[in-house]
């Protein structure tokens, strides 16, 4: 039974993760990892960068994000792309979440993403899932770096029990290695406009919050090997394959009297 890596960040998820995409792809190859996925805050711009390093590396790649409501930043719903089609999705998502300021999670949730997994480690968010057209790819999130995620993770887990939805781990890791967490609590210091000092435990990662082994996180969830076991189920149904290097050129569609025009001219 193997444990994948399917809650990650970046240097992409800007002032907060530390590590770049090849980076990251690395540590999971010393790792002996055979599938590990990038979910950068709100962001898709590390992923091509990150499906080519793994790629390379002959590790599966995972295509995600992890996505927070314009109204409240302090929920999120990780999103992973199962196929091809589950990558336009992606973009679709992000455009939306980016471009509208309408956009809202119930928005999200009322259709119908047959291409996507839904991982969650909010109750609110779990509930608003659950109730929706989802749920039957949605996964209940359980994250262990720190007293306030494993007081939400026994809350989850309550919930995933009465709506008899699977368990996922995570680690939803920010850096590679503890002494990372320096560079990360700097970042988000940057980000906010403070002095280290002033920085909330709400506004950094945890320091366990880092790229743990497999052996680490089978440890950490030893009571719940369900939840190890369907990272591997999950890894096995996210199967992408990008037709990258083409051109794609749009289509324009050219009114019938202006192509006539252009014709009998020249």
């Amino acid at each position: 039974m193997s444990f994948v890596h399917l809650h990650t960040h970046s240097e992409f998820s800007f002032n907060s993760g530390v590590a770049c995409p090849k980076a990251l792809v690395q540590r999971a190859k010393e790792m002996g990892m055979g599938a590990v996925a990038l979910t950068d805050t709100n962001r898709m711009s590390g992923l091509i960068l990150f499906y080519n390093e793994c790629k390379k590396q002959k590790i599966k790649p995972i295509l995600g994000v992890e996505l927070t409501p314009r109204e409240s930043v302090s929920q999120n719903v990780v999103l992973l792309a199962r196929n091809a089609d589950g990558y336009k999705d992606l973009c679709q998502i992000i455009s939306e979440r980016n471009l509208d300021p309408a956009f809202t999670f119930s928005q999200l949730f009322r259709q119908r993403w047959e291409n996507l997994f839904f991982l969650t480690n909010y109750p609110d968010t779990l509930a608003k899932i659950v109730n929706g057209p989802n749920h039957c790819n949605l996964y209940a999130e359980l994250i262990n770096t720190s007293d306030s995620s494993a007081r939400r993770s026994k809350e989850i887990e309550r919930l995933a029990r009465l709506y008899k939805i699977p368990l996922v781990a995570s680690n939803d890791a920010y850096f590679l290695d503890p002494n990372d967490w320096d560079c990360h609590k700097l970042l988000r210091a940057i980000d906010l406009n403070a002095t280290l000092t002033r920085l909330a435990d709400t506004e950094i990662a945890p320091k366990w919050g880092f790229f743990r082994g497999q052996k680490d996180m089978k440890r950490a969830f030893q009571g719940c090997q369900s939840a190890i076991k369907n990272t591997q189920k999950i890894a096995d149904g996210c199967n992408i394959q990008l037709d990258l290097g083409k051109w794609i050129m749009p289509k324009v569609e050219v009114p019938g009297m202006l192509h006539q025009t252009i014709t009998s001219e020249g």
